[in-house]
């Protein structure tokens, strides 16, 4: 699956806040959203062939999502983008995304496809 956010456009953008998607059912992590200024960025999760989708949208209705999903507030403090990446595997499948900030911690944001789920990891460089 073709991923076409451009991800150059959302460098030096703040991130406002950062949710969790799990899926009502299984309780797997199969979105996670993060609100760049006035847009909404979706990393999911391909089931049929374990791929990172991007999207960009100008609006997120919470109502219909919660028909879906339970919410998780990972985050509410505000910080800047400084790089990301899609992660591509040796089979050529888009399979993980990566988000770095410009905080004083070096914060890193990484979400890995993984059997029909994501996998959310967080680390800080300087600790």
């Amino acid at each position: 699956m073709e991923n076409t956010v451009d991800l150059d456009a959302l460098t030096g953008k703040e991130v406002t806040h950062a949710y969790a998607l799990h899926d009502l059912e299984t309780g797997w992590l199969q979105q996670v959203v993060f609100q760049v200024e006035d847009m909404y960025l979706f990393v999911a999760v391909d089931t049929d062939d374990d791929e990172i989708i991007l999207s960009l949208l100008p609006e997120l209705n919470f109502t219909a999502l919660e028909q879906q999903f339970s919410r998780t507030q990972i985050s509410n403090q505000r910080k800047k983008i400084s790089w990301m990446w899609r992660m591509t595997n040796q089979r050529g499948y888009e399979d993980g995304f990566q988000l770095e900030f410009d905080d004083m911690e070096g914060t890193t944001v990484q979400l890995v496809a993984e059997a029909a789920q994501l996998k959310l990891y967080i680390f800080q460089r300087y600790r």
